[in-house]
């Protein structure tokens, strides 16, 4: 089964600082328009590997990155679920 997480926004501003954080931490993402099942918000969001959720986290948790959400997605297409993360 296909699994990534997503982290959204409040603004753009906020998801091109937390970009350069994860760059610099060389944490594998992408940034992707925000799907819109998730948000009509800011219209970025960042992709990353479910591998690094405790990473991302301690990121939040240590100011480094302000987020409006996590999610972890799982399957594709028709199949897809998306859950928010706590």
């Amino acid at each position: 089964m296909k699994e990534y997480c997503i982290i959204t926004f409040e603004s753009v501003n906020f998801a091109m600082q937390a970009e350069s954080v994860l760059k610099n931490e060389n944490i594998y993402h992408q940034v992707i328009p925000t799907p819109r099942e998730i948000t009509l918000s800011c219209g970025l969001s960042i992709r990353f590997n479910v591998d690094n959720v405790e990473n991302i986290k301690t990121f939040v948790d240590n100011k480094r990155i302000n987020i409006k959400n996590m999610y972890i997605v799982r399957g594709s297409g028709s199949d897809k679920k998306i859950e928010a993360l706590k």
